[in-house]
């Protein structure tokens, strides 16, 4: 039988009962509204998550656009910070019925508000869309679940391999040649590396030791490793190209070749903060190393993935989705395809930097900023984001958890690996209903 989330019922119910003063409009459609020729006004809602002013900018540009190409109709821009905050205002709009008609969010929630059927199907109202072809297959699959399609990919986050040129002309490395091994980087890392006593003051390779495991999925999967059969629910993190990539990563740090830290915390992202000579990282900490410290210009290399068994990385991505409960649907799947357009994902590229998800613009991206954007594309096409599974939260806290035990020498490895295993076994049966 179908297997669906159990969503914590009793506070979706709760959140019902507040006031949505704070979640942007209070309905899909307002019909009290007129437009200035007299005639009905069509609010079409939109809800992002994140609040930063470059972006709100972009969003103002493309609704206005929208709203100069669609008479009669007003689009509702309403923000809210990644995490508990948005997710309390979805939860809230969806129990009362005041859902966004479109919504911009992260790959990791695909699974858990499609089998609440809270996100509709695309399927109908793309059949007839030509630019459904041109996406990217890696970003295609994103917006897959069941074997429908739920939602557009539109704004990737890949893990690039970055690296300081000029602290590997300091350690008497080839500047211009990245490490293209497991066995290569660890032997960069080591040379790289400074201390002052026992204490590491630049890590020869960023290994974030808390909340870790986006870094330690790409070595999986460059192991040619999954981290979960996401049909069947089992996990796979005690497999042996699991293991290995644990080893690997947890000798590393033992040799003190890191600086304990938790990279989803900006003051403690060791590359962008000029504290680690080579890491897997965002296009955004080159650009926010180079803004920082000028004198860096030309002195960081960009590359692709580490080629194991398989070329893989860490990609997550931003998709946009349509609500079940809008009343606009027609409406807002055309407010979607603009958005995936050819011109308008260019104009994302270039006001903020946004990688294209587009195979018809893969020559002019590349030929844009060859020195970087190769290396971007070819992680956006071999990455691989959050697993698709309605309890991906709970994965991958228990597989942070364990590898910390690793890290720190509490467990093996293997154990720390093994443990994981059982423990989210214990859990699924909270997590899912067959």
């Amino acid at each position: 039988m179908k297997k669906k989330w159990l969503v914590a019922a009793v506070g979706v119910t709760l959140l019902a009962t507040t006031a949505l003063s704070g979640c942007g409009s209070g309905g899909t459609e307002k019909l009290n509204e007129k437009a200035s020729d007299g005639s009905k006004e069509t609010t079409l809602t939109f809800w992002r998550a994140g609040t930063d002013a470059q972006e709100n900018a972009y969003w103002s540009r493309v609704i206005s656009e929208f709203e100069a190409s669609h008479p009669g109709v007003k689009v509702e821009l309403s923000e809210a910070p990644f995490g508990n905050d948005m997710e309390t205002k979805l939860n809230a709009a969806y129990a009362s019925g005041t859902a966004p008609d479109v919504l911009s969010y992260t790959l990791a929630s695909v699974a858990q508000r499609a089998s609440l059927g809270q996100y509709e199907p695309l399927d109908a109202y793309l059949a007839d869309w030509d630019g459904k072809s041109d996406l990217m297959e890696s970003v295609a699959q994103t917006g897959y679940y069941n074997g429908k399609l739920y939602g557009l990919g539109f704004i990737p986050d890949p893990r690039v391999l970055l690296w300081r040129k000029d602290l590997f002309k300091e350690a008497g490395l080839d500047p211009e040649k990245p490490p293209g091994s497991w066995e290569e980087l660890a032997d960069y890392a080591q040379k790289l590396t400074k201390k002052d006593g026992n204490t590491t003051t630049l890590a020869g390779f960023a290994i974030p030791t808390s909340v870790g495991w986006t870094l330690w999925q790409s070595f999986v999967l460059q192991n040619g490793g999954l981290i979960i059969d996401e049909e069947n629910n089992k996990p796979l993190f005690d497999s042996p190209e699991a293991i290995e990539a644990t080893e690997y990563l947890a000798d590393l740090v033992a040799k003190g070749v890191t600086i304990p830290n938790d990279s989803t915390k900006s003051n403690e992202n060791l590359f962008p903060n000029g504290k680690a000579a080579i890491a897997y990282d965002s296009p955004t900490a080159y650009a926010n190393l180079q803004k920082d410290h000028p004198e860096l210009q030309g002195q960081i290399g960009v590359s692709g993935p580490i080629e194991r068994k398989q070329k893989a990385t860490f990609s997550g991505m931003r998709l946009l989705f349509m609500s079940s409960q809008s009343k606009n649907k027609e409406l807002a799947a055309e407010f979607m395809k603009q958005v995936l357009s050819k011109e308008e994902t260019w104009k994302r590229y270039t006001e903020l930097g946004a990688p294209v998800v587009l195979n018809s613009l893969k020559e002019d991206y590349i030929n844009d900023k060859p020195e970087i954007n190769q290396a971007i594309f070819d992680a956006v096409m071999y990455g691989k984001g959050a697993a698709k599974v309605t309890y991906a939260g709970k994965l991958t806290e228990i597989i942070s958890q364990n590898l910390e035990s690793a890290y720190y020498g509490k467990v093996s490895a293997e154990q720390a690996m093994k443990d994981g295993v059982e423990q989210l076994n214990k859990e699924l049966p909270n997590l899912i209903v067959k």
